[in-house]
């Protein structure tokens, strides 16, 4: 699990778009860290950390100064990670991501179990998840994160999808937040598929709904929502849906994987 992903940094996706940029042009991809953070003008140590943000967020490769796949297509349609599709699927990878702690346990749990959240309160949620974490990580490190994650959705980059909302002073709410557009949604869902389930041919309407990780569960969908959303991809001919008889689940057609979803939105758009 990964505690430290933003040490109280700002999701900065304006400068992660700037470094997946540099870091996406061939010309540049023999270059070693420090010449990257020399040519960008930012510190060796700031490029590790929002490298590493990169990397949750699905743009960058761990280990190497590369972009995925994924990168290599989003930057090719949106330059700038200022696409609402764009954002919302950032948020499906990062908080889908059981690794990533923090998002992955507000996003399922903290969120939409509770009518408000605060720091207190998203804190006890982390008490048995983290008990082989010193006590300065819990202490320290948990109080950052959790400030990132309510920072980023509330005045930085993901406050355009208007998914949380600040309902007084440092308590926060699920908000009435922007439609996650369908090409989009039906990549969460060959996304939790090819994930979590990757040898299922079909898939209960109510898991993707309400599960853990689902597209329902991480886009704030409620169970009509989802419903409609995937009438809306049948139609588009991305899956079927069989409800007929006692049959209540998604077809997944072969010809779609996650990656041509994705390309899927910004061609179709």
């Amino acid at each position: 699990m990964l505690l430290k992903l933003t040490a109280g940094y700002r999701l900065d996706l304006n400068q992660i778009a700037r470094i997946a940029w540099f870091c996406n042009d061939p010309i540049n991809q023999n270059l070693k860290g420090s010449s990257i953070a020399e040519q960008l003008g930012i510190s060796y140590a700031r490029l590790q950390r929002l490298w590493m943000m990169a990397s949750a967020l699905g743009l960058g490769t761990k280990g190497t100064w590369k972009t995925t796949d994924l990168g290599s297509v989003i930057l090719q349609y949106d330059r700038f990670l200022d696409n609402l599709g764009t954002l919302w699927l950032l948020h499906y990878i990062i908080s889908s991501n059981p690794e990533i702690i923090v998002w992955n346990t507000m996003v399922n749990h903290v969120l939409p179990e509770n009518n408000v959240a605060t720091m207190a309160l998203a804190k006890t949620y982390f008490a048995s998840l983290l008990e082989d974490f010193s006590q300065e990580s819990f202490d320290k490190h948990l109080n950052k994160e959790i400030n990132s994650f309510f920072g980023a959705y509330t005045t930085q980059y993901f406050a355009e999808l208007r998914y949380l909302q600040e309902e007084s002073h440092k308590a926060y709410t699920l908000g009435n937040h922007e439609p996650v557009p369908p090409r989009i949604f039906c990549a969460g869902l060959v996304s939790y598929r090819e994930r979590f389930a990757p040898r299922a041919v079909t898939i209960d309407v109510p898991i993707l709904a309400n599960e853990e990780n689902s597209p329902g569960r991480v886009f704030d969908l409620t169970e009509r929502q989802v419903r409609d959303l995937l009438e809306d991809v049948e139609t588009l001919g991305y899956v079927f849906v069989e409800t007929r008889a006692d049959l209540d689940q998604v077809r997944f057609r072969d010809t779609y994987n996650f990656l041509a979803m994705v390309c899927q939105h910004y061609e179709g758009r």
